[in-house]
């Protein structure tokens, strides 16, 4: 899971001193895997550089796919709308997300949970084990502690006959596709903190069952040959773009005016948000996947994804600036800086923060 859920119904997020692809690219840094663009770890060789939603590296003449998640109650969870059961099978499906954006399927998991009441955690654990089952990851092992505050960690994994897709991969003239409707989640977030938890389930059922249940979009693992790069939109759909520029090294044009949205976001959204558009390209929780294909598959490929943006060339960024399209810069991982533009207004922000 991706971000704190303090939502903000009208300000945007208040100014920080870094991005957080600013203190990640810092904390790459440090590691030494910026700078030495390792390709083997204990002799075996890197599948996924470093900076993708997972990591993975070739074993036996296939790839294992690693990643890690928490979710922490009052930051990521909170039982005032949500059951026990309900958390644990949240926080099992927002940490599997990573591991189905690289197109591979989840196999396995390990579990760590603390918590004040052994009941409770037992009930967190029911909704765990039960969604493992549906969904066919094997729970192999984990930790119990007692603490104040209820917390979930997962480390999950899967093995792959292909390589796996990482952000890396985005070239001038790819489309950036999105895998279904965006919003839903900060809908449901709203509705149940201002509205509760039966107006919820009466009025906007869909969104309340993507919040509750978040998407696993394995559909993208019978398109993978045509799939360039790709990642989770967890943090939401414009930060994935950003993330996508600053590993690669390029510009994009993101356009929030072709996010889809639910009939429910259409409807609701506007009763809850100043700026519904807004929300929908910055707010994270949906997890769908976002993903690039080349210039001539995207047709083929609208079944799968709705396209909201396209990776520009140097010649495009000058053009763009020239026609003085609103823009926001960031830096990409060797430290230049590479624009996200946008054709009609640039989206306001909202908090959504790792930390």
């Amino acid at each position: 899971m991706k971000g704190s859920q303090t939502f903000p119904k009208s300000h945007p997020n208040l100014t920080m001193k870094e991005t957080e692809i600013e203190r990640i690219i810092k904390l790459g840094r440090k590691l030494g895997w910026i700078r030495k663009r390792l390709s083997h770890i204990l002799g075996l060789r890197i599948s996924t550089p470093w900076g993708s939603d997972s990591f993975s590296f070739k074993l036996n003449g296939k790839h294992l796919v690693l990643s890690s998640d928490q979710a922490v109650e009052k930051v990521h969870f909170d039982f005032e709308f949500m059951t026990p059961e309900e958390v644990g099978e949240r926080a099992l499906r927002c940490a599997i997300s990573d591991i189905i954006a690289t197109a591979t399927y989840p196999g396995f998991a390990l579990f760590n949970i603390s918590g004040k009441d052994s009941r409770v955690i037992e009930k967190i654990g029911d909704g765990v084990i039960a969604c493992a089952d549906k969904i066919g990851v094997k729970l192999i092992g984990g930790d119990i502690s007692k603490s104040d505050i209820y917390s979930l960690s997962f480390f999950v994994g899967g093995f792959s006959s292909f390589k796996p897709i990482s952000r890396f991969g985005a070239k001038p003239g790819y489309h950036i596709h999105i895998t279904g409707t965006v919003g839903d989640s900060a809908l449901a977030l709203a509705v149940l903190k201002q509205k509760g938890r039966k107006y919820a389930e009466k009025h906007i059922p869909y969104a309340l069952e993507k919040f509750l249940k978040p998407p696993l979009r394995t559909s993208i693992c019978r398109i993978r040959k045509n799939i360039k790069f790709s990642a989770d939109s967890s943090d939401g759909p414009l930060r994935t773009v950003e993330w996508i520029c600053a590993v690669n090294g390029v510009s994009a044009e993101f356009f929030p005016e072709r996010m889809p949205f639910s009939d429910e976001f259409l409807r609701y959204a506007p009763l809850f948000f100043r700026d519904p558009q807004s929300v929908s390209a910055t707010w994270g929780d949906d997890y769908e996947i976002v993903f690039g294909v080349k210039e001539s598959d995207f047709l083929s490929m609208r079944k799968f994804g709705e396209v909201i943006g396209i990776i520009l060339s140097p010649y495009d960024v000058k053009n763009a600036k020239r026609k003085n399209y609103p823009f926001k810069k960031i830096k990409s991982f060797s430290g230049e800086d590479v624009f996200v533009f946008f054709t009609l207004r640039k989206v306001r922000e909202f908090t959504f923060e790792h930390f």
